[in-house]
């Protein structure tokens, strides 16, 4: 084995020199071998990542082929110094790497700073596979927390970076006095560069893999890989399967030896911490990876930590509406709050829709997850209701169909700020004409035209999740523009839009009143829609009584049968 000298540090070790560093060193590690064969071999901890002293210990990670101890931990003097070498099997240490076998005790090592001893190219390797399934399992889990806004999401290359660290700091609170070393301001670029450079070459692999794209050093999820994570039977987030790597952590720090360099990050950073609390959790001081989840808004990137309150947003948006004149008004909502802003300044005036979207509990969300029983699931938690209308949104009106423009996202407080639509919602069109004596050509119109568009969504492969006419606003332009995307989703059930559209449409019919004009609505609508590309098979489904019985509690039974006869009827053209 061809030995290999490490770079020249100029610190003080008594008893050994600068010089003779690597000799020794390296004769360590080739005694720690004995008969077994050095793979490869690398130098990290405080010396390697800038911020370590003239005590400061030597940390060794020494890779051995057909170890059988597979891992151990030895503690060795070289001069006044301590070493602490941890010696792991290849194999072991390879599926460490691959699927964290070891909990990730020694692949971890290729994850922060390090100096190659032995073979620096096998090192570099293994630290591209680490990084690259760790960006995998972070976007899996970005996937499947954030089904609808991860499509949307613009994500800094070095987010991987920041939550490997919040993650690992996580399961193992002590490991983030490591993190909090190396990225104090006299080494943090250094040490940066240092993890980054990695990653940088596994997203470049992924990039080539088409799982990714990158675009001016942004990283995007592609459909591709939205698409393979959805299509599994049985997601299991990325957390879950830390668990067994945390079990592993503990068990393995019941070891002194293996605790002895983790015990000296604590103690590096409390010496050079005036305000150092010893009970204070060091976890939250690292740096909010969300901070590098950004969304794309007119005014420009919104982090995924954004904070923003209503009043911030108005000063942001229109300097000096505040002291102009900002009137708010409820708009109602039993499920959101939801506020109409007027901005006035110079004798202009602006208006703005704010939701704030809050977790459905109690009594609230009671009666609508009984009335729609093993029917439709409903999105519960705020955060999910709100990356839903955002991302949606986005997508939406990219796609060219008309949705309100939105102004700014606030995910941390819960609040979307929309532009306020002028107009009339659908419905009041429809209890004209099915009210009316004479039939209105302009008002069949519309009805036709949403479902031209509902049908364009679904094309799109989008399930509105709530399509009731209230919620399609005619403008004052004669557009038609969808309101309320707070459930809906890429892969929602399209034949719940149309039974939803059409068996609501019902519930303005009189009682004593004809069917003829509900025929007329429905008829109109369903031919719009079917003129749009949308599926007849999609239109025959409304008709189930998986979906009329639903809908029973509010619109007559005559009705419900006129209507669900002609989707079946239609489904037969």
């Amino acid at each position: 084995m061809t030995k290999v000298p490490v770079a020249k540090r100029k610190v003080a070790m008594p008893d050994i020199t600068i010089d003779n560093l690597s000799v020794h060193l390296q004769d360590l590690c080739y005694g720690l071998a004995g008969k077994s064969r050095i793979v490869a071999a690398c130098l990290y901890g405080p010396l390697i990542s800038g911020y370590g002293d003239e005590k400061s210990d030597v940390n060794i990670l020494l890779i051995l082929s057909r170890f059988q101890s597979r891992l151990k931990t030895y503690k060795k003097n070289i001069g006044e110094r301590h070493a602490f070498a941890l010696v792991v099997d290849q194999g072991a240490f390879q599926k460490d790497v691959s699927s964290g076998w070891l909990g990730e005790i020694a692949a971890d090592k290729l994850l922060i700073p390090y100096e190659p001893l032995i073979d620096g190219n096998y090192l570099w390797s293994q630290e591209v596979a680490m990084k690259k399934r760790v960006i995998w399992e972070l976007l899996e889990s970005l996937v499947l927390e954030f089904p609808e806004l991860s499509h949307e999401l613009s994500i800094r290359q070095e987010y991987f970076m920041y939550e490997t660290q919040i993650q690992r700091s996580k399961l193992f609170p002590a490991v983030a006095y490591r993190f909090l070393n190396m990225l104090q301001a006299d080494v943090k670029e250094k040490n940066v560069e240092s993890m980054m450079k990695g990653y940088r070459k596994a997203l470049e692999e992924l990039s080539d893999e088409k799982w990714i794209t990158l675009t001016d050093g942004l990283v995007k999820v592609a459909p591709k890989f939205v698409n393979a994570i959805k299509s599994r039977k049985i997601r299991i987030p990325t957390f879950l399967r830390s668990v067994q790597r945390a079990a592993l952590v503990h068990v393995f720090s019941a070891l002194p030896r293996m605790m002895a360099p983790v015990s000296a990050e604590e103690d590096f950073y409390s010496r050079n911490h005036a305000d150092f609390e010893e009970h204070k959790d060091p976890t939250l001081q690292l740096e909010d990876s969300e901070n590098h989840l950004l969304m794309s808004t007119p005014l420009g990137p919104v982090p995924l930590s954004d904070a923003t309150t209503i009043e911030d947003f108005v000063r942001k948006s229109v300097p000096g509406a505040i002291s102009s004149g900002v009137e708010t008004t409820p708009l109602g909502g039993v499920l959101n709050s939801v506020y109409k802003l007027t901005l006035k300044r110079n004798q202009h005036e602006r208006r703005i829709v704010v939701k704030k979207f809050k977790d459905w509990t109690g009594f609230k969300w009671f009666p609508l997850a009984l009335w729609s029983l093993g029917t439709k699931s409903f999105a519960v938690l705020g955060k999910s209701r709100l990356e839903r209308e955002y991302a949606i949104n986005q997508y939406l009106q990219s796609k060219g169909l008309t949705v309100p423009k939105i102004l700014y996202i606030s995910p941390k407080q819960s609040l979307v700020f929309q532009e306020f639509v002028e107009g009339e919602n659908l419905a009041e069109t429809i209890k004209r004409i099915v009210s009316a004596k004479n039939q209105n050509d302009e008002e069949l119109d519309l009805l036709r035209e949403a479902g031209r568009k509902i049908a364009m969504a679904h094309r799109l492969g989008v399930g509105l999740g709530d399509c009731k006419p209230e919620n399609v606003i005619v403008t004052t332009a004669g557009e038609l523009c969808f309101v309320d995307l707070e459930q809906a989703s890429r892969d929602g059930d399209h034949a719940w839009d149309i039974a939803e559209f059409l068996y609501y449409s019902g519930h303005y019919v009189s009682p004593l009143a004809p069917t003829d004009k509900i025929t007329l609505v429905a008829r109109t609508f369903l031919e719009g829609y079917i003129e749009g590309g949308g599926s007849p098979e999609t239109v025959g489904k409304a008709a189930s009584p998986r979906y009329t019985k639903v809908f029973s509690l509010f619109t007559q039974p005559h009705v419900i049968l006129v209507i669900s006869n002609l989707c079946r009827k239609m489904k037969q053209k």
